[in-house]
């Protein structure tokens, strides 16, 4: 089991400041194929997969700008998943979908990254 404090999400290297949770999803397709029976039941075979990144995190009071962050959309990155408590590792090139920013009086600003996989998470 890996705890969400012991997660740490890289992109490009640089961990992303105070992350808070992270939604990392991997889906494979499945094509259909032509029965030699022609029975009433489909048959599948699996196909390829892909995946995504889903990344909350606190926005630094200093340091990366919003700006840099922004800039970040429809750029290719790489991410890094580490935990850092049992070394497990997830890496891959994804390109950053989306960026959102939320502020509330009295509370810390978030930030919320949309990442899709563009090859293989290994």
């Amino acid at each position: 089991m890996i705890h969400g404090r012991n997660l740490i999400i890289k992109v490009n290297g640089t961990a992303i400041a105070g992350a808070r949770s992270c939604d990392i999803n991997i889906s494979g397709e499945e094509i259909e194929v032509a029965s030699a029976t022609q029975s009433k039941w489909r048959e599948f075979i699996t196909g390829r997969e892909e995946w995504s990144v889903t990344c909350n995190h606190l926005l630094p009071a200093s340091g990366t700008p919003l700006r840099s962050s922004a800039d970040m959309v429809n750029t290719t990155v790489t991410i890094r998943m580490e935990s850092g408590r049992y070394g497990d590792v997830l890496t891959g090139k994804a390109i950053v979908k989306s960026w959102r920013t939320t502020g509330t009086l009295g509370n810390l600003a978030q930030g919320t990254f949309s990442f899709r996989g563009s090859g293989p998470l290994s």
